[in-house]
Formats: C-alpha cells, sequence, structure tokens
C-alpha cells in the first residue's frame, strides 16, 4: 500500500508508520510525495517516538520512485490530499485500488495538527485492516495414521 501526499513529511509517514507497525506482517507499507520534502517534520516523528519500530525506514520519498521497473506492486494507493488525489494510478505497476482519505479540518487546526491528523490516520488505518485483512492459509498437516492399541502401547514405553 501506497500513500501519497503533497510532501511526504507528515500525513502519508504517519499513515506508513502506522500501518507497518499496526500489521505490517499482512500489509507493506509505504510512503511517498509529489514535492518531497527534505526531511520527515518534526512533530510527525515525535508523534511516532514513543512505542514505534523502524523509524529509520521513514524518509521523504518522490512518488516516482514506485512508478520505476523494479518499483514493488502496489495493492492500494491512498491520497491524504487534493494534490495526490489527481495522481494516475495507471503509472504504479498492476491494477492499484485508488482510496482517498480525507481528513477533517480539525487536523490541520493550528497548535495540534499532527496530533489531530494522527488519531484520524490511525482510525482510518484500524478500518482499513479490519476491512481488508485475509486470514493466513490454514496449514494442512498430514492425516496421522490410527495404530491398534497394542501398537501404541508399544511406541508409547519405547519398546
Amino acid at each position: 500500500m501506497l500513500f501519497l501526499c503533497r510532501d511526504n513529511a507528515a500525513l502519508s509517514i504517519l499513515a506508513e508508520a502506522l500501518l507497518r507497525e499496526l500489521d505490517g506482517l499482512h500489509f507493506d507499507a509505504f510512503s511517498a510525495g509529489l514535492e518531497p520534502a527534505d526531511k520527515v517534520q518534526a512533530a510527525a516523528m515525535g508523534e511516532l517516538r514513543h512505542g514505534f519500530s523502524s523509524l529509520e525506514l521513514l524518509n521523504p520519498k518522490s512518488w516516482l520512485e514506485f512508478t520505476s521497473e523494479w518499483a514493488p506492486q502496489m495493492d492500494f494507493v491512498v491520497t491524504l490530499c487534493d494534490e495526490s488525489a489527481r495522481v494516475d494510478v495507471r503509472a504504479f505497476h498492476g491494477a492499484p485500488e485508488l482510496r482517498r482519505w480525507t481528513l477533517t479540518p480539525s487536523a490541520y487546526a493550528a497548535g495540534s495538527a499532527v496530533e489531530n491528523a494522527f488519531w484520524q490516520i490511525l482510525k482510518r488505518v484500524e478500518d482499513f485492516i479490519a476491512a481488508e485483512r485475509r486470514p493466513w492459509p490454514s496449514l494442512k498437516l498430514p492425516a496421522v495414521a490410527s495404530c491398534a492399541s497394542d501398537a501404541c502401547d508399544l511406541l508409547l514405553s519405547g519398546q
């Protein structure tokens, strides 16, 4: 899954980190921006500093990195701003489903903007996991042959 926003410095970084942390076994999480910033916003890293692994993987990247021939195939592309909603998903390998996650205006309010965005994105990621997670294939063990009680007694006694 690829999360897109304009600068890949806060919203898409939060989404990538949350999905990776909450269900990285079932989903690959990436983020990118149309015009990537030089670094992740300090406020975004502040929201993630406690309890998140792999913070070193979080850095702004261009969405074009995910359109090259070596790029991973995306099943979903999620846009987090108006600018990124205009990206043509046909540029990505496969046929990813485009989703638009609109954040309420409080996510952009002064002061606790990143914290508000964090909680909104957390809810969206949790809903996504609940809706899209597929169970692991069940493990089929070979049938165990039954034995006559005398033979089982011998096996258990070690004779």
